[in-house]
């Protein structure tokens, strides 16, 4: 309780190390975790460090085992984490690690090999399986040539007329009609086509543009693949089409060759002799055949590779984050060349340097090394960092308190009340036993899931916020049998103190048909049930629920403010706590101290024996603080009210130029008093410009220093009455406002 109360107290010590020891000895303090290295070396770039060229290994090993992961994710069907222990995963030496470089590159290139032949291969299968197609579609077409021959073919392009038609046909027949092959397809006497596959989207303008590059002399035949090919450029899925363009002579040729490459589409030159195109289409079955033997078993090796890989993996990553760490911690020490050491500062808890000693004990028997590591402690003045020792329970609470500020060092820590005030205003909030009941199951198989995740293995976020949960489900439980909720329907389990004169009510007549039961008692825990269905339901629930949340509210506010003594007691600050806190409580109860007197007051008055109504608490004090010398009586609640009402005002007025003014010009009196001295003891004044304390208490941290003592000097700053003037009234300001 002591450690979560306050942080722990830290010291700045002086590391000594061997060059031959540094590795072993980072990696015995990185394990044990309670030291955080001082960057001396803040004004050197990262690119000329002592140790960059070690860092940059372990970010090329990094490289290779993404790269590794990359590929076991494409092959394999399952990644599967593997569950281990980083604290039994042995500490890499360099010679272990230059191993494990050597090794990575060889099973690099051995997997970018077996990539590259798959890709090559599949791209080779992919062209062998259109040309395939090309041939099998090609059959239907070359069976109508002798049409072709005698013109006797019909033209797809849009813009044909019969008169081209004719044209092109009479030019046809004039020629002989014997077959030969040659250029980019096959030749019909003077009549060439050129043939492939195209993506089936494209087809409409490829024929558009045909037809008008060749103006009209082109005769485009296309025909559906069934189903969709990959395609061996870009190894996407298409749906395709094999078209053959026939034209006449070699410059229409050519032309209709680069209009098909401009398009994308995949050009294959086969025969127009029926005999030729079975022999093709057999060897290219035979080819495909092989290459399908090939590629299975390249990706059986390539599975080989990647399963062994994939055992070692989880183990190689933690090997390499741990050597990143070492050598990116070592760039950060001073490296004396003389000596062969390094010279390190670091912050660490008091209690825990014979911890650390063990520790570089440990580095040192590792190593070797003849001369052992020291570990000196620094006094210094520099500000200390806050540090809370958190277990699974509390470090869930302590990250809400840091999202919103770090307390500074040594100051009162408000995680512990945490624990009780942030799941009890979330009941408040979401107070419904059904709801809260859903999420304390949740919270529940949240710690039947924690112990099943074996030891060593870092658990989720969400299974670390399990306790905070639970908190939460059993707050929301309280609260919604309070406000008698249970799925937004009320619960009637101790029978209400009403009674129905008649058994069907009408909802615009409650007053006239609701009667009190014959014992005067009221409901034993929470609200009466009859409130559930009640004309004035709203009005009441969100009164009950505003008012309990300014209860709270105001509670957890007085709370903080009570923290600030506690505070100004521990650094021997009575400034703060004549002039800070004296001042903010009596404003706080002043005004909201006396609104929750209001709410509470109201709640134990019996107004059916009040020849008044009662009274709305808003517009009562929204009239205390505007109209201060009148008191109407619709608000006229308990005798002498009028007179406490103008105390009050009096003293949270008086509360706001004692916050304001004295601290400021006591701190310059002192100041002045101590440089008038000249000699002695004398007072320091160092600003506080980061790490402010939650509760803004301290604004000043004074330090007593023997006259002549320099140590921690670089650190300090002029007494400036203007900066500590102006810091006091934002101060004062956001407290009055907030």
């Amino acid at each position: 309780m002591g450690s979560l109360f306050r942080s722990a107290e830290m010291q700045l010590v002086q590391l000594f190390v061997q060059l031959e020891a540094a590795h072993d000895t980072l990696d015995e303090l990185g394990e044990l975790g309670l030291i955080q290295f001082r960057d001396l070396n803040q004004d050197v770039s990262a690119f000329h460090r002592h140790f960059v060229l070690e860092v940059k290994r372990a970010d090329e090993m990094e490289r290779k085992l993404r790269f590794f992961e990359a590929h076991i994710t494409k092959f394999l069907s399952e990644l599967s984490v593997m569950t281990i222990d980083r604290d039994s995963i042995p500490s890499p030496s360099p010679k272990d690690m230059n191993e494990l470089e050597v090794h990575f590159e060889r099973l690099e290139e051995e997997v970018q090999q077996l990539d590259t032949n798959r890709e090559i291969l599949i791209r080779n299968n992919n062209e062998l399986v259109e040309m395939r197609h090309v041939l099998d579609e090609s059959v239907h077409i070359f069976e109508e040539s002798d049409g072709f021959a005698r013109g006797s073919f019909e033209a797809v392009a849009p813009s044909s007329s019969e008169y081209e038609l004719e044209e092109f046909g009479s030019s046809m027949r004039s020629k002989p009609a014997d077959v030969e092959q040659g250029g980019s397809g096959g030749r019909l006497s003077n009549l060439g086509f050129v043939s492939g596959t195209l993506e089936r989207g494209k087809v409409a303008n490829f024929e558009r543009v045909l037809w008008r590059v060749l103006r009209g002399n082109v005769f485009v035949k296309t025909s559906d693949i069934s189903g969709a090919v990959m395609d061996p450029q870009t190894g996407d899925m298409m749906e395709k089409v094999v078209f053959l363009a026939f034209v006449q002579g070699q410059r229409a040729l050519a032309k209709a060759q680069k209009i098909s490459e401009a398009y994308g589409a995949n050009l294959y030159p086969i025969s127009d002799s029926a005999e030729e195109r079975t022999i093709m289409r057999r060897e290219i079955q035979v080819r495909i055949d092989d290459l399908e033997v090939v590629l299975e078993s390249s990706r059986e090796r390539m599975c080989e590779v990647l399963s062994g890989i994939k055992a070692n993996l989880a183990a190689w990553k933690t090997l390499v984050a741990k050597e990143k760490s070492i050598y990116h911690t070592m760039n950060m020490f001073n490296y004396d060349v003389g000596r062969q050491c390094l010279i390190a500062e670091g912050w660490c808890p008091a209690s825990s340097q014979n911890d650390i000693q063990l520790a570089l004990r440990r580095a040192n028997e590792r190593s070797g090394a003849l001369v052992p590591s020291i570990l000196r402690p620094v006094e210094t003045k520099d500000t200390h960092p806050t540090y809370h020792v958190t277990t699974e329970f509390t470090g869930c609470f302590q990250e809400i308190v840091d999202m919103y500020g770090v307390n500074r060092y040594r100051e009162v820590n408000p995680g512990v009340f945490t624990i009780v005030t942030f799941p009890f205003l979330f009941g408040v909030m979401f107070g419904d036993v059904g709801h809260g009941s859903i999420l304390l199951l949740l919270a529940l198989y949240l710690f039947w899931q924690r112990r099943r995740v074996p030891e060593g293995q870092q658990p989720s976020e969400l299974l670390l916020n399990r306790h905070l949960i639970l908190f939460m489900a059993l707050s929301a439980i309280y609260c919604g049998f309070l406000y008698n909720e249970c799925f937004a329907v009320s619960m009637n389990i101790f029978g209400s103190r009403y009674y129905y004169d008649i058994p069907n009510i009408e909802a615009d007549n409650y007053e006239a048909q609701v009667r009190k039961g014959y014992k005067n008692y009221a409901y034993p825990f929470g609200v009466d049930p009859i409130w559930k269905g009640s004309k004035n339901e709203l009005d009441y629930f969100n009164s009950l629920k505003m008012k309990m949340s300014v209860v709270m509210g105001v509670a957890q506010m007085v709370l903080g403010i009570c923290l600030s003594v506690f505070n100004a007691r521990y650094f021997k600050k009575a400034y703060n706590l004549y002039f800070e806190f004296i001042p903010q409580i009596l404003f706080m109860l002043s005004i909201f101290g006396y609104m929750v007197f209001l709410i509470i007051f109201k709640w134990l008055t019996n107004w059916e024996h009040v020849d008044m109504e009662a009274p709305r608490l808003l517009n009562l004090i929204i009239e205390m603080c505007l109209m201060p010398l009148e008191l109407s009586d619709q608000f006229h609640i308990y005798p002498g009210q009028h007179v406490i009402q103008l105390l009050l005002l009096v003293i949270a007025a008086v509360s706001v130029p004692f916050m304001l003014l004295p601290k400021p010009f006591l701190l310059r009196r002192d100041h002045m008093r101590e440089k008038a001295q000249g000699g002695g003891r004398r007072r320091r004044f160092q600003m506080i410009s980061e790490n402010e304390p939650a509760d803004g208490s301290a604004v000043l941290a004074e330090e007593e220093d023997e006259e002549g003592d320099d140590e921690g000097a670089h650190d300090e700053e002029e007494f400036e009455f203007s900066e500590v003037l102006m810091h006091q009234v934002i101060h004062t300001i956001e407290f009055v406002l907030g």
